[in-house]
């Protein structure tokens, strides 16, 4: 089953963020995972932003992990986002196929 990291961050703006999700987005493409930015237009947390990285299995999703810890580009993108955003929740939840 597809295990998803859901992700509530606050801080930053559309010009700051971007640039920055893009380039995480392109590494993390290259191991395989999917990465999906939101930004919440409505309800108390109207400008934060909301992150949704995919993986295919929980195997996927293990060694992802193992190889973003060694990727020079997820940690810059990482430390990018730490300058102007704050991470509020994460959570890992398994996708159902219905």
């Amino acid at each position: 089953m597809t295990i998803s990291a859901v992700s509530h961050y606050r801080g930053g703006t559309i010009d700051a963020v971007a640039p920055v999700a893009a380039k995480l987005k392109a590494a993390y493409v290259k191991h395989g995972i999917v990465y999906r930015l939101s930004r919440f237009q409505t309800g108390p947390h109207i400008g934060d932003w909301f992150v949704v990285v995919q993986y295919a299995d929980q195997a996927a999703y293990e060694k992802a992990q193992a190889a973003i810890a060694q990727d020079p580009e997820c940690q810059q993108a990482f430390a990018e986002i730490a300058k102007f955003a704050t991470r509020i929740s994460r959570e890992l939840v398994i996708d159902l196929d219905l």
